[in-house]
């Protein structure tokens, strides 16, 4: 296959395989070698804060140098994102080239897996052949049965900031998606939990313990004196989970300098999360009530109008999250992408007095910013995020030609 079949077949898997659980990804990666067997990683769970948790980690491990992996997802503007060595997105032969050896042993084999394991498959596959001295790998839903958790073990166990969210998969309780996601947490490793509600830390806790492990939970302050690249409020306790991170990497004999730290943090790069791409445009990915929570604490800083871009989709609690974040807005435009799982935009816009519905993404950027002398804010989705990035930085690249 080459690149662009490779992705249309890896769009083709079902996102859901029965069983459910990880015995078939067992298999194949079996029948591959086992990579994932031979690299070391940091696992990072949570509902909010992963991505960021994640990128911050990386970078410092970069500067200390490490040779990294980095897989996330989803993606923003190319799918290539989703695996990373050293901070460079997977060349598309590379991609091409392991998605279709993944393939080939998979369907020789009816070692069948959903998409998100799949990929998690040619990713192993990618960072072992690479070469990597660490992975930070995050966690793409819950964690116990999420397709990252087929690794033995990490050096450390990172559970972020917990909240409602995929409550049809993961339950309908904070309680049960807190259980869910520390199912990452193994024997022998560590454990650092970002500075959650105290019911939530003691369940983390509980959980550590059950398994004889050494639990850290971040001061919320550590980050106090560090220059961050990642602005927002939310971001100075992501970058405590970080710091007790880097803490435990040392303790298990990682080479991380207070400099390489400190320049980590400076650079790290991660679009969509309280991102300027515009001196008047902040685009954030924040999706859930929890994440519009943050984004709406971060905005109060600005003394400037605001005007709000957003489309959701509609398995997220998107009516708690557009009556949460439409009062701040002077102007509130709702619009929708091309997208079976998106709202339509009349349905957010019918909560909202005086909203605006135009459907077009790129016609509601145009007319938030057509008479905006303040702040255009973009958010409610990832996906939203990633097409209004590519809108901008192809107006940006016309513009200088």
């Amino acid at each position: 296959m080459n690149y662009t079949e490779s992705l249309n077949y890896i769009h083709s898997i079902p996102k859901f395989r029965r069983p459910l659980g990880n015995e078939n990804l067992r298999r194949l990666l079996s029948l591959l070698g086992d990579p994932q067997k031979k690299l070391r990683f940091v696992h990072i769970a949570g509902t909010n804060g992963k991505g960021s948790t994640a990128a911050m980690t990386e970078r410092i491990l970069r500067e200390s140098g490490y040779k990294t992996g980095l897989f996330t997802s989803p993606y923003l503007e190319t799918f290539n994102e989703r695996i990373r060595v050293n901070g460079e997105n997977i060349p598309n032969g590379a991609l091409a080239e392991r998605a279709s050896r993944v393939r080939r042993v998979m369907e020789e084999n009816g070692a069948l897996v959903s998409e998100f394991a799949f990929v998690t498959a040619a990713a192993f596959l990618y960072f072992y052949e690479k070469k990597c001295d660490i992975v930070v790998l995050e966690v793409g839903m819950g964690g116990r049965l999420d397709a990252t958790n087929v690794i033995d073990g990490s050096v450390a166990s990172v559970i972020c900031k917990i909240a409602l969210d995929h409550t049809q998969y993961l339950g309908d309780t904070i309680e049960e998606i807190t259980r869910e996601k520390c199912g990452i947490i193994r024997e022998g490793g560590r454990a650092i939990a970002y500075p959650n509600e105290k019911h939530i830390t003691d369940i983390i806790r509980a959980c550590a313990e059950s398994k004889n492990v050494r639990l850290t939970v971040a001061d919320a302050h550590a980050a106090d004196g560090y220059e961050l690249s990642l602005k927002g409020e939310y971001q100075k306790y992501n970058a405590a989970v970080v710091l007790e991170t880097v803490n435990a990497l040392r303790e298990k004999g990682y080479k991380i300098p207070e400099k390489a730290v400190r320049e980590g943090l400076k650079n790290t790069t991660w679009h969509a999360r309280f991102e300027f791409v515009r001196d008047n445009v902040i685009i954030d990915g924040a999706h859930n009530p929890d994440g519009i929570r943050a984004l709406k604490k971060s905005l109060a800083g600005i003394n400037k109008d605001i005007t709000v871009v957003t489309a959701m989709m509609e398995d997220k609690a998107w009516e708690e999250c557009v009556k949460e974040i439409s009062p701040i807005a002077k102007r509130f435009i709702a619009t929708e992408l091309n997208m079976p799982r998106c709202l339509k935009a009349e349905k957010i816009a019918s909560i909202v007095k005086n909203a605006e519905v135009i459907k077009d993404t790129g016609a509601a950027l145009d007319a938030a910013l057509s008479d905006n002398t303040g702040v255009v804010c973009v958010c409610g989705s990832l996906y939203l995020a990633g097409e209004i990035r590519k809108k901008i930085s192809k107006t940006e690249n016309n513009a200088c030609k």
